[in-house]
């Protein structure tokens, strides 16, 4: 057990006078209830069809939604000129597009046919100049699905550097140059075209997601980032806070060169006022997201990752009962999602509310300033996970610890920074803090299994809350200070070590240290 720490009351930042005849919270209306359901899904695993990976299209998709469970699943394999097929066959060298149009989507058409009430789909992970891996969805319009790839190809001429001029069939080249499309692929600049063309051409069918965010500390600075999303808000709007590869010696495959990962998560979203609070903090809309990354499970002298679904996991609510890869699209852009490592938890419902008008995940809550506002948290914990006692047994009986506490973070949200002020390239976001700390003691359990508790405060300005939280307590040596989770220490291979004892230890590393993000909801109090 550990003592509850002091919390004080946030400083609120005022926006504006209010008036009696300017009160937003007799007026904005209670949006409609909406008729759809919670589903948990990956938007970042590989297949043999990328060089680096080997494990068979049929056998990634199989476990993604046999045995763990997802209802939905991109293929996002690399945008490189060394695919394979889907058994893992070289293919020597040649276009991504050709290996996806000849070997992935037919094997993708044939597994959703087998799986229809699943979701799945095809995306890519690009090398972007200058910096690291963006995994980009490109869904189009369903109707004209050659468009769809007639894009992709384009893409891959336009912006990819991982490809040559030669890979390309002279006609492609000598239409797109008659159409005025010129290759930008080696600067900044290119990769910020890259999205605004995105932006441009698809900004309710693409997506964008920046993987892995800090896995190399040079990769970007906060200012890249912002001109990033000021380039295409409607494409970029994920981030892989929860990353992949975790079943590895240097956690999410995080090594020196890196900034470390905080509890299996980056640093950019694990740091209570960091870069992802001072994103939030101007009012971009960039959601935090859980994935698998995978490559294979386990080859000696690696161990890449876990199967998607097996310890990472979106939980992403959709607007349709059936939905398709568009009501996924969707719902991942609403913000109403949460992220979760190991089922630490897999249902949670969080609600703003005044006595007029509430918001869930990603929304608004519309206010005056002296409004009572009642967060409402309702979260359920499994009764187990899919660990196995052994790694590789195929025995996934895993124990849930359960849960020890809930964060609530909180911060205040501006005007968006202009591009050369010192604003543009703060990474911190200063007013962030945790304002309440939720423990068994504060929830009670209601009928259906969820554990309910609730925090109110008085409308002052315009914030952001968001929660995390863990199985661990608030001060466990080497895991946790003050509540928030320490840098993951290194975890080699010892000398003499059999390797199977290596991965066990690898496996209880991650399982011992388990966390759920959840994404932010709004409130605009004036």
């Amino acid at each position: 057990m550990y003592n509850k720490p002091t919390f004080y009351l946030l400083p609120l930042l005022l926006l504006g006078a209010c008036s009696d005849d300017n009160n937003t919270s007799d007026t904005t209306p209670e949006p409609p209830v909406a008729q759809g359901r919670w589903v948990a899904g990956d938007i970042h695993t590989h297949t043999a069809v990328s060089g680096d990976a080997r494990v068979p299209t049929n056998d990634v998709i199989d476990h993604a939604f046999a045995s763990f469970g997802l209802d939905y699943l991109s293929l996002s394999n690399h945008m490189r000129d060394n695919s394979q097929d889907n058994d893992d066959n070289d293919l020597g060298e040649q276009l991504y597009y050709d290996a996806l149009v000849n070997y992935e989507q037919p094997a993708v058409q044939a597994k959703q046919a087998e799986y229809p009430g699943k979701v799945l789909w095809s995306s890519f992970e690009w090398d972007m100049p200058t910096h690291e891996h963006y995994n980009i969805g490109i869904l189009g319009n369903p109707k004209d699905p050659e468009a769809r790839l007639a894009a992709i190809k384009q893409f891959e001429y336009e912006f990819s550097y991982k490809n040559s001029l030669s890979d390309f069939a002279a006609s492609d080249v000598a239409a797109w140059n008659a159409a005025g499309v010129v290759r930008q692929n080696s600067t900044h600049q290119d990769a910020v075209a890259a999205l605004a063309w995105l932006q441009a051409n698809f900004p309710t069918s693409s997506y964008g997601m920046l993987s892995h965010p800090r896995r190399y500390r040079s990769s970007y600075t906060i200012s890249d980032i912002r001109d990033l999303n000021n380039a295409a808000p409607d494409v970029f709007f994920m981030i892989e806070g929860i990353v992949g590869n975790q079943f590895n010696g240097s956690r999410g495959d995080y090594g020196d060169s890196s900034a470390g990962l905080f509890g299996g998560v980056d640093p950019t979203v694990a740091e209570v006022g960091g870069w992802w609070d001072a994103l939030l903090g101007e009012g971009r809309r960039v959601w935090n997201m859980a994935n698998s990354d995978f490559h294979f499970k386990a080859i000696v002298p690696y161990a890449s990752g876990y199967y998607p679904g097996e310890y990472a996991k979106t939980y992403t609510w959709v607007d349709s009962t059936s939905p398709d890869a568009a009501a996924v699209l969707a719902g991942l852009r609403s913000g109403n999602s949460f992220a979760v490592t190991g089922d630490l938890i897999n249902a949670l419902d969080v609600e703003l509310a005044t006595t007029s008008a509430k918001a869930v995940m990603g929304q608004t809550l519309a206010a005056a300033n002296g409004d009572t506002v009642t967060l409402t948290i309702r979260v359920k914990s499994p009764a187990a996970n899919n660990k196995e006692p052994d790694l590789g047994d195929g025995n996934y009986v895993g124990t849930n610890p359960g849960l020890d506490h809930i964060d609530l973070i909180a911060g205040n949200v501006t005007t968006k920074a202009e591009p050369g002020t010192d604003a543009y390239a703060k990474d911190t976001n200063d007013s962030t803090l945790v304002v309440k700390t939720f423990t068994a003691s504060d929830w009670t359990l209601d009928a259906d299994g969820y554990y309910n508790m609730r925090y109110s405060f008085v409308a002052n300005g315009h914030q952001y809350f968001r929660l995390r939280g863990t199985n661990l307590g608030y001060n466990v040596t080497g895991q946790t200070s003050r509540g928030n989770p320490e840098l993951d220490a290194q975890t080699p291979i010892a000398d003499g070590q059999a390797v199977q004892d290596w991965y066990n230890q690898l496996n209880d590393r991650n399982y011992d240290d388990l966390w759920f993000y959840s994404n932010p909801v709004f409130i605009n109090a004036s």
